[in-house]
């Protein structure tokens, strides 16, 4: 997926420490003087420590200045600590990025007009169009007595809590994100086959006739193994192209695509549903088995934790999974899920939901 964004190429990079100690730096807590007359979006963001590698972004696609400018803007910012556990790390790379494809995807995170957390209906999927003309989503949970502070996502990324959001401008509001929001103007086709991570499961897709159901239906959601989940079971290029599809249960590989069925399922979509993961009758089913993505976030340590549990109905109710692992993760935990393209989702996940040599026929 290196070559299909901009940020597939950020995952490349490293992140760089800020070299320059000398200045004084903002933090991200709204300056309490309320007398004090709000900086532009674009000078808060440049004099943020914490938000170098997107200023850095920011100057070479001349988006800086655009933020300085009228508005309104909302704008959700991965700040440094996102790029870095994306695998990000220096702003010395960002010179070597393509300008356009680096100013679209900075684009893809910012909205027009000014959007505090309390203004996003309490609901899944609110739909807003951003400056790169595309579709992104805000999910809302409610605000419960353990969490007084509604849980936030857009694209299925953390909106940070407490001084992380809420962040009011003079020309807009500023939300920090866990991580970078990740899009390919392509389908889940094209996105698939430009990863060289996932070229096993491209050709087992094809094997079972699967390949161009990815490039015709919408919306999909896509669950996609590594190639080196495939290698677990000893499944190599040579060994997929002798597999019979007419040997194996339908359900084989058609599993990871949820039988083309149309969804629409972000990493974090079973926690905003039950605040835990979605087991049982509120699974995804396909093909009797269930599928429950699942997320928590530790706020004192700034971690999330993400997986997926797979189990199967048996004598009407739901089992462990027994023809494969009961429970998995996303590739490099969530490095690698929320992959928004044009007809769908991709996540790649690190290991197979189903054990072919069990279920043949």
């Amino acid at each position: 997926m290196l070559n299909i964004s901009i940020i597939k190429q950020f995952m490349a990079v490293s992140l760089l420490l800020a070299l320059v100690t000398g200045c004084r730096k903002d933090n991200l807590i709204p300056p309490i003087d309320r007398t004090t007359t709000p900086r532009m979006m674009g000078a808060f963001i440049e004099n943020n420590y914490d938000l170098s590698i997107l200023t850095a972004a920011l100057k070479k696609t001349g988006l800086l200045d655009t933020l300085n400018q009228a508005g309104p803007f909302t704008f959700f910012a991965p700040d440094n600590a996102a790029f870095n556990r994306m695998g990000i790390a220096g702003v010395e790379d960002v010179a070597k990025m393509d300008a356009d494809s680096l100013r679209f995807m900075l684009r893809y995170h910012i909205i027009r007009n000014r959007y505090f957390t309390t203004t996003f209906p309490q609901q899944m999927d609110n739909k807003y169009i951003n400056l790169s003309a595309e579709e992104l989503y805000v999910s809302t949970l409610k605000s419960t007595t353990l969490s007084p502070d509604q849980d936030m996502f857009v694209n299925g990324a953390l909106i940070l809590k407490e001084s992380r959001r809420n962040i009011a401008l003079a020309n807009g509001v500023l939300h920090i994100l866990a991580k970078p929001l990740k899009f390919t103007k392509g389908t889940v086709q094209d996105d698939i086959a430009a990863d060289t991570s996932l070229t096993l499961f491209a050709a087992a897709m094809k094997q079972f006739n699967l390949w161009d159901g990815l490039k015709t239906n919408k919306p999909l959601t896509v669950f996609a193994p590594a190639n080196s989940a495939f290698l677990k079971y000893g499944l190599t290029r040579e060994k997929i192209a002798t597999m019979k599809p007419e040997s194996y249960k339908d359900i084989t590989f058609a599993i990871y695509a949820i039988e083309m069925r149309p969804m629409h399922i972000f990493s974090t979509d079973g926690y905003l549903l039950s605040g835990t993961s979605i087991l049982g009758e509120s699974s995804i089913k396909a093909g009797g088995y269930g599928i429950a993505p699942g997320y928590s976030y530790n706020a004192y340590n700034n971690t999330e934790n993400a997986y997926i549990t797979i189990t199967k109905k048996k004598a009407g109710d739901w089992y462990p999974n027994e023809e494969g692992p009961s429970q998995l993760n996303y590739l490099d935990d969530l490095a690698n899920a929320d992959y928004k393209c044009s007809n769908g989702i991709v996540h790649v996940v690190n290991d197979l939901f189903l054990n072919p040599d069990l279920m043949k026929q």
